[in-house]
């Protein structure tokens, strides 16, 4: 993730960070969301936002965090606006391993089944879903296409088509596993060539696993530049819980995202 050194005034942060800022370097490590995220060089971020837009990914990181699976969760503070600090996590995401595809494929495959095999405990139905769901319920010509999202594995070929995908078949997305809605290769820390942790909780809660192995494979081809690793992932996550007609209806789902 890039950071650009910046400087700040303590005095327009809350008394409550001053721990995190006070004679620490400061960066700017904002990416394509609208929050704004700082990186402070004793080791913490600090996400923000309008007040109470973070107030359910709070809640996703703390959960995540104490079940060992992502970054440790310091405090959420709702003032003037929302503050969300974590703690660094150690190691680098899994874009630095697009050298080691095979090995990539397996680590990312089985931190996604030990996620999707936890208790969803009460955990907030993931706004990915939930954008799902809203963006598919009026019009086909209203509203977004983005083709971007797509690979050729879907055969999806226009947006009518994605249309009627999604609603002959939203009625199967299921909302029975803990999911963190974004799995993307830079959102899955590894060290010392083994999984660590997950970051970023803005998408998270309980969902359809579909999501996050469309994600994963759409993230493979990105990066890696060939879809050739998908059925290795597939293959290493577990095809007995795999359904190829769920992720063609994802990503029928983002298409109109």
């Amino acid at each position: 993730m890039e950071k650009k050194n910046i400087q700040i005034n303590l005095k327009d942060f809350p008394s409550e960070l001053h721990f995190a800022l006070t004679g620490a370097n400061i960066f700017d490590s904002s990416c394509h969301s609208n929050a704004d995220v700082l990186y402070s060089d004793l080791g913490y971020y600090i996400k923000m936002d309008a007040k109470g837009m973070l107030k359910d990914e709070a809640a996703l990181t703390e959960h995540f965090s104490m079940r060992g699976m992502g970054a440790e969760f310091v405090c959420y503070l709702s003032v003037d606006k929302d503050y969300l600090v974590t703690r660094e996590v150690t190691g680098e995401d899994m874009t630095h391993y697009i050298d080691e595809p095979e090995r990539l494929c397996e680590v990312l495959a089985g931190a996604l089944r030990e996620l999707h095999e936890r208790p969803l405990d009460g955990v907030l139905v993931s706004f990915r879903q939930r954008l799902y769901l809203e963006s598919t319920s009026g019009d086909f010509c209203a509203g977004n296409y983005d083709e971007w999202v797509l690979t050729k594995r879907f055969h999806i070929g226009s947006k009518q088509e994605a249309w009627e995908i999604v609603q002959v078949n939203k009625h199967r997305l299921k909302c029975d596993t803990l999911i963190h809605g974004d799995a993307c290769l830079p959102n899955l820390i590894m060290e010392n060539g083994r999984f660590k942790s997950f970051i970023d909780f803005s998408l998270a809660g309980a969902g359809d696993r579909h999501i996050d192995l469309y994600w994963a494979i759409w993230s493979l081809k990105y990066n890696l530049g060939t879809e050739e690793y998908t059925d290795r992932f597939l293959n290493a996550y577990g095809r007995e819980n795999v359904d190829e007609e769920m992720l063609r209806l994802v990503a029928a789902f983002e298409l109109f995202g």
